[in-house]
């Protein structure tokens, strides 16, 4: 990356850096905690057009530093990057050690290490790789445990989804379509039970409204009579999933 630069816009000044990309095909702002703005350029973009693109889009940039600034307060400076030394997850009640084995393959992988224990194979250092390999185990542990879940509370309740698909959202604990398709973060596994409940209630109260209208929480208080409560510790919870899920 080129040395800080900074533009002054209609408020304070602030920060950016840039950086040449040879699979970008237009000038491009990302805003990380690593590296706070960036603008990043074309192989053989003339730098002169940033300043433009900074004074246009300064308003998102502004909303984005924010954002990151709030992030900061909560959560602090990033940390070094570290395999995690266990990983639990409240939902099923299990929690597993985790063992750390550097090799030069090109790819990280997780994998059992008999029946509370899992080794990350390959390059440790590689936070990037490392996030990816255990966000595909989370996804499998997810598949078997939340869509069962999700069926028992669907008895329960009397209402069932068409299709159930498992992400790892950023801004969601679920959602669900006028398709009656349910879609659960498989971040959930990282909750209480009864969090995870809640979520699961929620949404499948939106199969008969499709909605947040008096209705609808009438509907969800009938299942859930605490959901007020709960809600108000789901807001809450990202802050307490680790650093790799995040």
């Amino acid at each position: 990356m080129q040395p800080q630069l900074h533009i002054a816009g209609d408020g304070p000044p602030f920060a950016y850096q840039l950086r040449v990309s040879p699979r970008a095909r237009r000038v491009g702002l990302r805003v990380t905690l690593q590296h706070g703005l960036e603008v990043v350029l074309p192989r053989g973009c003339d730098a002169s057009v940033v300043p433009g693109v900074l004074q246009r889009k300064q308003r998102w940039i502004r909303a984005a530093l924010d954002r990151m600034a709030a992030h900061l307060k909560i959560f602090g400076p990033p940390q070094p990057w570290q395999v995690p030394a266990h990983i639990e997850l409240q939902a099923v009640g299990r929690v597993w050690r985790v063992e750390a084995v550097e090799t030069a393959a090109r790819r990280v992988t997780v994998r059992a290490d008999g029946a509370d224990g899992l080794r990350i194979i390959g390059r440790i250092g590689n936070e990037k790789a490392c996030r990816a390999a255990l966000a595909r185990w989370l996804l499998t542990q997810a598949r078997e445990h939340l869509p069962l879940r999700l069926q028992t509370i669907s008895q329960r309740t009397g209402y069932h989804c068409q299709r159930v698909r498992l992400r790892q959202q950023r801004t969601r604990w679920g959602s669900c379509s006028r398709h009656k398709t349910i879609s659960l973060n498989a971040n959930l596994l990282f909750l209480p039970p009864e969090l995870v409940d809640q979520v699961l209630v929620h949404e499948v109260c939106h199969l008969s409204e499709m909605n947040h209208s008096r209705r609808f929480w009438a509907l969800v208080a009938r299942h859930c009579p605490d959901y007020r409560q709960a809600n108000r510790q789901l807001r809450d919870m990202e802050r307490h999933l680790p650093r790799w899920a995040r």
